[in-house]
């Protein structure tokens, strides 16, 4: 049985379909159109009628309820991904599965309610997902990320590794086997544990090792930013900046926001997705800069010699701006919605609906806190710390005790930068 109802007529309202066989949120019609909402919402009570209907229509946003058949609703949830990627992804009620499921449901979905929200609680975070997710796919910024080389899917390794996240393959052989592939990765992340920016007492001689020491996602992570930031390489007489302390100080800027997710309570998932988001929240840099080099060096001089921050002298050249050219790859190849979020946004940290800390407070914060790489010219390439957006996530007290801990990561920059 299918349930309906539309806000107005315009021909323009958000396509929304919700599975609730339980028919727990039958109500959500009368309270949609009550809303104000532009939405065309339908409420399905069968798995199979609600994909009969994604097979024929695309949609802007899918919410699944959950129950305890978690792992049916996740393969559900990944299928849907696959078929329809610019689909907005909810799971209401996910807080009776365990911490691994859960885990995962962060890993595919772009919010996770409990039980008990109402459409007020989500309507609006609903809405402002649907536009981030349409900046991203304009075809201005699409066209361009088509044309500057860009990989057409993820690294291999970076999705053999996901896919054993996924089956819970937790052998170090099994993982090590999987980056081994690829010596020079290898190379690469025996080389960043053992720098200063890890801080382990001791050297770590090999994969194994480091993998027990990093975990597998973390090393997923490392996997995949070696091989972007390996494909983006300055070109012969670039002398602007150096790519390789923009890789450093992301390796940095990743490490203080995950030490900032930890102090803030987040969960480890949240510790996990701005590690990662601060390894690539730097990558359209790289991007822009290798891919039309001269262009970018007038932008860098612009930036300079009008005291402008170099995301808004490239908007205004090209419409779109680094962190988004960034995010636009990262959401093509299905990486953790928060993750291309914190990305996106890590400059402008207030155009974000979210009033609780993320990984994009986490990723902002850290690459405010660290100073930028040395530029000709002196252009700063890092964040302005915004208060605003730290005042409406409601962590203004924190600020101090993570300048403190930032100074630590300071003082490892400074010595290897």
């Amino acid at each position: 049985m299918v349930m309906s109802t539309s806000a107005n007529n315009s021909g323009h309202n958000l396509k929304v379909a919700m599975l609730d066989p339980t028919g727990t949120y039958a109500s959500w019609s009368q309270d949609v159109a009550k809303s104000g909402y532009h939405w065309d919402f339908v409420r399905f009570d069968t798995q199979e009628s609600m994909m009969a209907q994604l097979e024929q229509q695309v949609c802007d946003v899918v919410i699944i309820t959950c129950s305890m058949r978690a792992q049916n609703e996740l393969d559900l949830m990944a299928d849907i991904a696959s078929k329809q990627p610019g689909a907005i992804r909810i799971f209401v009620g996910a807080e009776y599965w365990n911490a691994n499921q859960r885990a995962k449901a962060a890993e595919l979905v772009h919010r996770v309610y409990p039980s008990s929200s109402s459409t007020e609680e989500m309507g609006d975070m609903i809405e402002y997902l649907v536009k981030i997710m349409r900046l991203l796919n304009r075809s201005s910024l699409q066209d361009y990320v088509a044309n500057v080389g860009c990989l057409p899917s993820p690294p291999a390794i970076y999705r053999q590794l996901s896919e054993a996240i996924k089956s819970e393959v937790s052998d170090l052989r099994e993982i090590s086997e999987i980056v081994e592939q690829d010596p020079a990765i290898v190379a690469q992340i025996i080389k960043q544990v053992n720098s200063a920016f890890f801080g382990f007492n001791r050297e770590i001689s090999n994969l194994k090792e480091a993998i027990s020491m990093l975990g597998v996602r973390n090393l997923r992570s490392l996997a995949l930013s070696s091989q972007l930031h390996s494909q983006f390489a300055e070109g012969e007489g670039w002398n602007q900046f150096s790519f390789e302390m923009v890789n450093q100080r992301s390796l940095l800027v990743a490490r203080l926001a995950q030490a900032i997710s930890r102090r803030a309570g987040a969960n480890k998932t949240v510790q996990d997705q701005a590690f990662l988001a601060g390894l690539l929240h730097d990558l359209g840099i790289m991007i822009m800069a290798s891919h039309d080099p001269e262009q970018y060096r007038k932008l860098l001089s612009y930036a300079v010699k009008k005291q402008k921050p170099i995301y808004l002298v490239e908007k205004a050249a090209f419409g779109f701006f680094h962190g988004e050219v960034a995010g636009a790859l990262l959401a093509l190849w299905n990486l953790p919605p928060q993750v291309v979020e914190a990305v996106m946004l890590h400059h402008v940290p207030h155009l974000s609906a979210c009033k609780e800390f993320s990984p994009l407070t986490a990723v902002h914060v850290a690459d405010a806190m660290l100073p930028s790489v040395p530029v000709e010219g002196k252009c700063d390439l890092a964040s302005s710390l915004s208060l605003r957006y730290l005042d409406q996530v409601g962590v203004m007290d924190e600020v101090p005790q993570w300048r403190i801990v930032a100074n630590e990561y300071r003082v490892r920059m400074v010595s290897n930068l």
